[in-house]
């Protein structure tokens, strides 16, 4: 029988799949995946990453039994150029980079479905309130894409060259460059998220307001700023503020830079994609062959 719901394509009826959920889960789950590369990495670089490589070092088991760990932190490339390690010091030698390469995927592919998603929640509101950030969001979406795919690359060019060269310095610069990509990504999203949900008056928490949210984004910017100006500054040889072992102040407050940015980047964005994860603002997907 053919009616009103029928399909005009011969008398064939094709199957309709219709998934409804909230995107804000796959950002968490995203996020989440972030911090676990972080700490997956931090545990293999201690107990199984053999740098500078030695003879006889002690096993994996040896060294969960007690041993000390035979990953010298201060003689990686990073280290001696900024006198500090950057977290991701404990993603760059293998066993630890092939195991990082696999878990980033839990992090670039919810991320990436994510920013799919949001593009296409900002872009279909009919609201003209929404029209500047829909304008924005066709910029700034597929920028991030690009960003997030990208990622895994500080993995293909790890910062392992010799200190001092012009062939170690750019090393680095292939290794921080898709980093700095990533933070710049980051950024766009904050602004997007924080705008979105302004409009949509659907801020999870009833004591933050929308000038608490322009902050937080202002920070964001400026961290970014501050830090691919620090990073840049030294890459060219013309440090902001040195940051050696013979200046505690300076390698102090770079550290803040550094672990300050990492949870306005991180912790924070993930508590309140999982406060907006149960807000009933959910998400219907509708999958149909059309012939």
């Amino acid at each position: 029988m053919v009616d009103e719901e029928t399909p005009l394509t011969g008398g064939k009826v094709y199957g309709t799949k219709t998934m409804q959920f909230n995107i804000e889960r796959i950002r968490l789950f995203g996020l989440v995946g972030g911090v676990l590369l972080l700490l997956v990495g931090t545990f293999v670089s201690t107990y199984a990453v053999v740098f500078p490589a030695k003879d006889n070092p002690s096993t994996f088991l040896e060294k969960l039994m007690g041993a000390p760990s035979d990953f010298d932190s201060e003689k990686t490339f990073i280290y001696q150029f900024f006198g500090f390690n950057h977290t991701c010091s404990m993603l760059d030698f293998n066993p630890s980079k092939t195991i990082a390469a696999l878990i980033i995927m839990l992090h670039v592919m919810p991320m990436d479905f994510f920013i799919i998603c949001h593009y296409l929640r900002i872009t279909s509101q009919t609201d003209p309130k929404y029209d500047n950030l829909k304008k924005v969001t066709k910029i700034f979406s597929p920028l991030e894409f690009a960003f997030m795919t990208y990622f895994y690359l500080v993995f293909v060019n790890s910062p392992d060259g010799v200190y001092g060269t012009h062939a170690g310095t750019m090393k680095f610069i292939a290794h921080y460059t898709p980093y700095m990509l990533w933070q710049l990504g980051m950024v766009m999203m904050a602004i997007q998220q924080c705008w979105y949900i302004a409009l949509k008056d659907m801020i999870p928490l009833s004591w933050v307001t929308k000038d608490m949210m322009w902050t937080y984004c202002q920070m964001m910017m400026a961290m970014f700023v501050l830090y691919t100006a620090f990073c840049w500054a030294y890459i060219v040889g013309s440090p902001l503020w040195p940051t050696g072992s013979d200046h505690p102040v300076g390698q102090f407050f770079a550290k803040c830079m550094m672990f300050g940015w990492e949870i306005l980047s991180i912790p924070i964005p993930a508590y309140f994609a999982y406060l907006e994860s149960s807000d009933g603002n959910d998400t219907q997907f509708t999958f149909k062959e059309l012939q």
